[in-house]
């Protein structure tokens, strides 16, 4: 006999806030609850790196910060393709989402 009860399955990632609360950048949705001046102004007292801004026109995203440091490794234009390609199909629009950019640079030549 099958049963029709539901069940839930909550699975919780928990771990102690830290200094700083964001590390590579964050995506913010395009009706985010807090606007980017808010947020590069509480950047800036809780992190000395620099964070640029990136406005998009996007139906869900409305910009990106990321640190100026990511951005000279690798270009603006690659930054926001990576970012629309696999972090927006994640998001809702009133979102704000943190990311981590893990980066490997490997250069070869020949001599």
């Amino acid at each position: 006999m099958l049963s029709n009860e539901t069940k839930y399955l909550i699975t919780a990632k928990i771990r102690e806030f830290s200094i700083p609360p964001i590390t590579d950048g964050l995506v913010i949705g395009k009706d985010a609850a807090i606007g980017v001046s808010a947020l590069q102004k509480a950047l800036k007292l809780l992190i000395p790196e620099e964070f640029c801004h990136i406005e998009v026109t996007d139906d869900i995203i409305g910009c990106f910060l990321v640190k100026a440091s990511i951005i000279k490794k690798l270009s603006e234009d690659r930054i926001v393709s990576f970012l629309l390609q696999h972090v927006k199909p994640f998001m809702g629009e009133n979102e704000i989402l943190h990311v981590q950019l893990d980066m490997e640079i490997t250069v070869t030549q020949e001599l």
